[in-house]
């Protein structure tokens, strides 16, 4: 790939598609590879050979974040896996190749989605209540805290829906508890054709929140592409993200990433699989057609 050779220069200040793509391809690989170490632009511009500005630019319309952002959400990542295994919190963030604990404290939540000390505990200290059914599509499971639902889920099996969550939050307050009935009951009542609004309380990325937001706004029966998606949030080119998005979406159905689909109208992608994703569209297509 000539244009982002190490030779130089030489990358065309708008280039192409496939020209961006490619880059932005190798520049995500490169920083999962340091990512304990501080790289900066100039440190790109250096391997890549392509001016730090043009990165920047073309990161941004391909994945919605900055080179610096993705590489802070890829050390998050890590930190959470981390704090699962039980690292003492500064040895857990020195792997990240942050050096001190503030970066983590500002805005914590934004961060890891509670605090610090409740996530590296498997959520000691959070009160989660959840309760189990069965739908058309198989075993669902509901889970909320006192600020809306957190997670929602469809699987084989009821038991292996409280297991994920038991070990999602392995030391939090689990309480499967008939508080969390009337959020059950509502999911039920979606697929007998009731629209679902209910509170929320996700955790995630400033740009996962964004997509998820769009997301909430595609009217029952209908759908949107990714590249659609992309463009309601001012990043026309991040519909590869904007799919990323989708798929770490903790509350499906709640958030309706199964009307988003390819721009060709061809399904694409959904975490609850893809022949629940064709279900959940025909189910609202039927319902629409008699209101």
């Amino acid at each position: 790939m000539g244009p982002v050779s190490k030779g130089g220069n030489t990358a065309s200040p708008d280039g192409n598609d496939l020209e961006k793509a490619r880059l932005v391809e190798m520049v995500c690989h490169h920083i999962r590879s340091n990512i304990s170490s501080s790289l900066t632009l100039m440190d790109l511009e250096r391997q890549f050979g392509v001016r730090g500005y043009t990165i920047q630019r073309w990161f941004m319309e391909i994945m919605g974040i900055s080179p610096r952002k993705y590489m802070e959400e890829l050390r998050i990542h890590r930190l959470k896996r981390n704090l699962k295994k039980g690292e003492p919190m500064p040895g857990a963030i020195y792997d990240t190749g942050y050096r001190s604990q503030s970066w983590l404290y500002d805005d914590s939540r934004s961060k890891l989605g509670m605090v610090p000390g409740a996530y590296r505990n498997g959520g000691e200290g959070e009160v989660i209540y959840f309760l189990t059914g069965q739908c058309v599509l198989g075993a669902i499971i509901v889970a909320e805290t006192e600020q809306g639902i957190c997670a929602v889920s469809i699987g084989d099996s009821e038991e292996d829906l409280e297991k994920a969550i038991r070990t999602e939050f392995n030391r939090a307050d689990l309480r499967k508890s008939e508080r969390a009935r009337e959020r059950l009951n509502t999911l039920l009542q979606y697929f007998e054709g009731r629209e679902l609004k209910l509170p929320v309380a996700l955790r995630g990325t400033d740009f996962q929140r964004r997509v998820w937001s769009a997301i909430a706004s595609i009217p029952y029966g209908e759908t949107r592409s990714y590249n659609e998606i992309a463009e309601l949030i001012g990043k026309p080119h991040a519909y590869r993200a904007v799919a990323n998005a989708c798929g770490a979406n903790p509350v499906p159905l709640v958030i309706p990433c199964h009307r988003v689909v390819r721009k060709d109208g061809s399904l694409g992608g959904y975490a609850l699989g893809a022949d629940r994703k064709k279900y959940l569209l025909e189910m609202e297509k039927r319902n629409s057609a008699r209101r």
